[in-house]
């Protein structure tokens, strides 16, 4: 797993198979973590609530949630996931890539009418999709059954996982309503702008007057919108991006905590340390020895 994905999803369980871009992560706010920030990718994202409720942004709108809700995200849109404040939200994440269900056909009736206006954000239906009629039941029985082919993995599993998701698309499709496009709003735009910025210097040093002279804005106006939009502050959301880093390179390497920190952006060890700590309950050396322990335990009763 790559550092973006890490960042995006900090998974506790996967189902992963080298060669198809297919997986599934399952997920507790706020067990896990607090939320899930604002990022975007060229994936498509389904968000499938389990238990409890929240709240899923998808391009800066926000719909509320709860168990048996399915919410599809398009490559390239803007999204977020909250939990509720009485109790604990369960979802799964599924990401795939489009492409595994593309053909080489010139004049592919699939592509043409669905991937492409998946691609584009023009096949345009409700969301989230909620439970109680035959749309959600079309939707949920075909993700339910890919979850199950993952689960068991017979032999060629890939194709059954492939047929569902065709079955999933042919349910968005089915239900496609007409209307015109809505364009992705100004802000949002901004925002993709702001957050790829991040992603690319997250281990230099960066001010808010840095972040905001690239988006054009005075650093007052910038943290404004920022916070309005994101819902946090820009600080505390470049401090979560460094962490959820951090975390990956404790367990990716074998790095000494001082040069984690350092190339996470932190110049500061006893403030990453302080940091870490608080968001994650552990310091980063207890951390990465809990995570190394628990992995060696996973893969034992693998091999049971």
């Amino acid at each position: 797993m790559e550092l973006e994905e890490y960042t995006q999803y900090q998974e506790t369980k996967l189902h992963e198979k080298p060669g198809f871009a297919y997986e599934t992560y399952l997920c507790t706010i706020p067990l896990d973590f607090d939320r899930v920030n604002l990022h975007w990718h060229d994936q498509m994202e389904v968000i499938y609530i389990k238990k409890g409720r929240g709240t899923v942004s998808v391009n800066l709108e926000s719909y509320p949630v709860e168990a048996g809700c399915i919410v599809p995200v398009l490559p390239g849109e803007l999204h977020a996931i909250d939990g509720a404040p009485d109790g604990p939200m369960e979802y799964e994440n599924i990401i795939f890539s489009l492409s595994i269900l593309n053909s080489t056909e010139t004049d592919d009736w699939c592509r043409h009418h669905v991937i492409q206006a998946l691609r584009q954000g023009t096949l345009l239906f409700d969301r989230p999709i909620r439970p109680g009629n035959a749309f959600h039941d079309a939707a949920a029985a075909a993700l339910d059954a890919a979850d199950r082919a993952c689960e068991a993995r017979p032999q060629g599993f890939a194709l059954v996982v492939k047929s569902q998701l065709f079955m999933f698309l042919h349910a968005l499709y089915c239900n496609r309503h007409t209307g015109p496009v809505r364009p992705l709003v100004e802000e949002a735009e901004w925002l993709k702008g702001v957050i790829a910025y991040v992603k690319a210097h997250y281990a230099e040093h960066i001010t808010v007057a840095d972040v905001a002279a690239v988006s054009g804005y005075s650093p007052s106006h910038f943290m404004r919108i920022f916070r309005r939009e994101a819902g946090q502050t820009f600080v505390d959301f470049l401090t979560d991006y460094r962490l959820s880093a951090a975390v990956y390179y404790l367990k990716e390497t074998r790095d000494e905590i001082g040069v984690v920190a350092e190339n996470c952006g932190f110049a500061n060890l006893s403030y990453f340390i302080r940091s870490f700590n608080r968001k994650y309950g552990a310091s980063p050396g207890r951390y990465r020895k809990l995570s190394r322990l628990a992995e060696n335990e996973a893969i034992a009763a693998g091999e049971e």
